[in-house]
């Protein structure tokens, strides 16, 4: 099914790179044989999935009415329906990338999670939900370093998986609020962040262009105050010395620089390396992966643009599809000594399969699945409160006005 308009291909588009990006963390890693950090984790790390979780606000936003937002039972239904499918598949994961030793740290869970907490959020204006993800960029840092020590550690080693609800529920609640790789009481400030643009007028080139602007400001600031901190003040000796003592040699400077801290001290507030949950970190973050999802709806305005990158936002709009067959694909440990190779064949094979699934089929198998699952949600929920059995879809074939057709094609083909 073509992408019917340059809003829709900008979001697309925007996820496609940020599966590209995490990819190549996946597998690049963090740092070279020699300890100096790889390109991946340099240009990706920490700002990929940063975009995915921004973009995925975006999404959410258009499936509850885009710039009119519309929340009843039934949608909230719909969107804890996806949350529980999306987690599951999460823990299922887990299994598979617990038995390839990978260090992948599925997000799906951690995703699953954000979905519930973004319930009463739904209704909030775009400018208040702007105003709360700002905020919780500064302020949940330091609520993730105080609850660290109030939440129970989780019991297991590696991802989440089924097993781990039963056997250590409180600890896999506080792996994935504050102790995990995504700790979702910080991550909430991306989700606000992409509900708040879901609910602008993207067509309109002057919102792209203040996102952009926006955007660029946020990011650099937050890493030109960092850098005076660590470099002019004093902070990356003190951080070094706090959360990185055994840090010698040659590349002690990278790692304290691009290395999370364990956040033992305060100190690690001021780092600003990928996942480090410091304030530094999730606001440049943010204004990084507000900039580039500006920056492609920009893009994919010009028509030979949006064109050429089809096969990107056929990627990015199965991105449930791509993340979990990459995951499995890693943890066969094929080409594992070949990590060019091996990010090759995960981006032409992504491409791909993603091109010509989206001709010929539409919908990504998971994504078609999730939607399933949400729409019953929904239909159960309405038929409820109704008093009577829930109705069958209707399929309508032609909307009668542009704005029904704008809201099918951004909830229906593209972001469920």
């Amino acid at each position: 099914m073509p992408l019917s308009t340059p809003r829709i291909a900008g979001v697309d588009v925007a996820r496609g790179l940020a599966l590209l990006g995490m990819f190549s963390v996946h597998v690049f890693g963090t740092f070279e044989p020699d300890d100096s950090p790889t390109a991946a984790w340099q240009f990706a790390g920490g700002r990929s999935s940063a975009t995915f979780a921004l973009v995925a606000g975006v999404g959410l936003a258009f499936t509850t009415g885009g710039r009119t937002p519309r929340v009843d039972r039934g949608s909230l239904a719909s969107v804890a329906a996806r949350a529980a499918t999306v987690g599951l598949i999460g823990l299922l994961l887990g299994y598979a990338a617990n038995a390839g030793g990978l260090s992948v740290d599925v997000i799906l869970a951690f995703y699953a999670l954000l979905f519930l907490l973004a319930l009463p959020l739904l209704a909030l204006r775009a400018r208040t939900l702007a105003c709360l993800a700002l905020a919780l960029g500064v302020v949940a840092p330091f609520l993730v370093h105080l609850l660290r020590g109030a939440l129970p550690e989780p019991a297991f080693d590696g991802d989440p998986t089924l097993q781990d609800v039963v056997t250590d529920p409180a600890g896999l609640l506080g792996d994935l609020l504050v102790h995990g790789p995504y700790p979702v009481l910080a991550w909430t400030a991306y989700l606000c962040a992409g509900l708040a643009i879901g609910r602008l007028d993207l067509f309109d080139r002057r919102t792209a262009t203040r996102l952009l602007t926006g955007g660029l400001a946020l990011a650099a600031t937050a890493w030109l105050t960092c850098s005076l901190w660590l470099f002019r003040w004093g902070g990356l000796e003190r951080l070094r010395q706090t959360e990185f003592p055994d840090a010698t040699g040659p590349h002690a400077r990278d790692e304290v620089l691009w290395d999370p801290p364990d956040g033992e001290t305060w100190w690690s507030m001021l780092s600003r390396a990928p996942h480090s949950t410091s304030p530094f970190d999730l606001l440049h973050t943010l204004g990084a992966a507000t900039a580039l999802l500006a920056a492609v709806l920009l893009l994919t305005r010009i028509t030979v643009v949006r064109r050429a990158l089809l096969p990107l936002a056929a990627a990015g709009s199965m991105p449930l599809t791509l993340y979990t067959a990459h995951v499995l694909f890693l943890a066969t440990g094929t080409l594992n000594g070949s990590p060019g190779l091996q990010y090759a064949v995960l981006v032409a094979g992504s491409l791909l399969f993603a091109a010509g699934w989206r001709l010929t089929r539409g919908q990504g198998p998971l994504e078609a699945l999730v939607a399933g699952t949400a729409r019953r949600a929904r239909g159960w929920e309405r038929g409820r409160a109704q008093g009577s059995p829930p109705e069958l879809p209707v399929h309508r074939s032609e909307p009668t006005e542009r704005t029904d057709r704008t809201e099918r094609t951004e909830s229906q083909d593209q972001h469920r």
